[in-house]
């Protein structure tokens, strides 16, 4: 019971920890929340863990770090490896630029977090297809890898922790494909129906994640979900050089995302006893650099339905990174440390020239598509702010799906930057109703040759 009491404990803290508490209230009590989720009398079954890590590169070190470290949570909460079930690259604890190799921290000086971490799909089996196989629970679905998937039954629940790149209802997978917002809460459904769990809680660390998950994500089949910003906002990396949490010398990148790094570290320092505490962190918030962590789904099942209304904290907000930035922060940190006239230099400075081009690039191309597609109208197809669609309109996902594939048909692969812009505005074509013919006669004659940029 006592190992039980953790785990659930644990993902309650998860649920709560990552959403800031009003100025006036300053310090608030769970226990509520806590009653509702674990004292069910009823056999809760398995407790079983998919974590995912979308991105590849040592410049997004922090996705990786993030799982790993949810790992050692859920570890040290009583699950089981066997219940536990990890895809990320795995290419950062070995990597040249790494100062301690096959370490991974998510804190500056943290213990090891990459220790004893589970390798079941690494590499190119990080992909759309294993991660549905996993999350239905089809082994046979699997190519590579370990095998294992979500056997769950009716009793069993399910923690779903993804960290890495998100664009408007896209989470990315490396460079292997993306999850759709539509293609992941229709695998939700079905295995809601095939009675495959008990209760479900779901974390995403993303820019954009909350359209994963809005208007889309259905109250009553037992699942509960948080994200870590809102459908149109930027999520923010942690522990980032040239910050007041900086950290040590010589490391050129950021150890951790803001959002998991808060759930992660808080629910490590409770001690639950009477009643749980959350801590303000900061006593000024930037509103520049501020995302709200959302919650949807079935909020009954571990909120009191006070009509609170919540928002989100940083350590320090005037001076996060973007995720956005992070990639090119440790190019120009890298770029700064290498020794001048050496070959690492040289090397750091082709890096950062690559990835400028490349944004340089997607900006350049992304607005000719919408130049020759709407010309005078062109701004309001690519102003920020994204238009409401009917989100349960099939045809609607199936433009969206065509947007993407036509592009990088013919203009190479999106980076996760060139995907958050490119989303914005597939999105406000497909609202317009911007044919398949249009869009292949527009991206041809943006890219008449395939950009090699990619």
């Amino acid at each position: 019971m006592k190992g039980s009491m953790s785990y659930w404990v644990t993902l309650i803290v998860i649920v709560w920890m990552s959403v800031m508490v009003r100025k006036s209230k300053g310090v608030r009590s769970i226990k509520n929340q806590v009653s509702q989720f674990v004292e069910d009398r009823v056999p809760l079954g398995t407790k079983w863990a998919f974590l995912v890590a979308g991105s590849n590169g040592f410049e997004n070190y922090r996705h990786q770090a993030d799982v790993c470290h949810a790992y050692q949570v859920l570890k040290s909460g009583g699950l089981k490896d066997e219940n536990i079930i990890v895809m990320m690259f795995d290419d950062i604890a070995y990597h040249p630029k790494n100062p301690k190799r096959g370490v991974i921290m998510n804190r500056p000086n943290g213990p090891n977090v990459y220790q004893g971490v589970p390798k079941d799909y690494t590499g190119n089996n990080v992909n759309p297809r294993n991660f549905f196989a996993v999350l239905s629970g089809n082994k046979n679905a699997t190519i590579g890898g370990s095998g294992k998937v979500l056997n769950t039954n009716s009793h069993d629940s399910i923690f779903i922790y993804m960290a890495g790149h998100g664009a408007v209802h896209a989470f990315g997978l490396i460079n292997k494909g993306d999850i759709w917002a539509a293609d992941l809460v229709n695998a939700l459904k079905k295995k809601h129906a095939a009675l495959a769990y008990k209760k479900m809680v779901i974390y995403i660390e993303s820019c954009h994640a909350g359209s994963m998950l809005e208007n889309l994500l259905p109250g009553n089949i037992g699942i509960y979900a948080t994200t870590a910003s809102k459908v149109n906002e930027n999520s923010f990396a942690m522990y980032c050089p040239g910050t007041p949490y900086s950290p040590p010398a010589g490391i050129t990148f950021c150890l951790g995302d803001t959002y998991s790094i808060s759930w992660m570290e808080d629910s490590q320092k409770l001690n639950i006893s009477n009643k749980i505490l959350v801590v303000k962190r900061v006593e000024h918030i930037d509103p520049i650099y501020i995302s709200h962590v959302m919650k949807y789904g079935d909020t009954t099942a571990v909120w009191n339905s006070d009509g609170s209304a919540f928002s989100y904290e940083h350590f320090n907000t005037t001076r996060l990174v973007k995720q956005d930035d992070a990639s090119l922060l440790h190019l120009k940190l890298e770029l700064e440390k290498a020794p001048h006239g050496s070959e690492d230099k040289s090397k750091a400075q082709k890096e950062l020239n690559y990835e400028l081009a490349r944004r340089k690039h997607e900006d350049h191309t992304i607005n000719l598509i919408v130049d020759l597609l709407f010309g005078e109208e062109k701004d309001s197809i690519k102003m920020d702010h994204v238009r409401k669609v009917d989100l349960h309109d099939v045809d609607y996902w199936d433009c969206l799906k065509m947007l993407w594939k036509t592009y990088q048909d013919h203009c190479g692969i999106l980076s996760p930057y060139g995907k958050k812009l490119y989303s914005k505005v597939s999105v406000n074509m497909c609202n317009v109703g911007i044919s398949e013919t249009q869009i292949i006669a527009a991206t041809s004659q943006a890219c008449p040759i395939k950009n090699h940029i990619s």
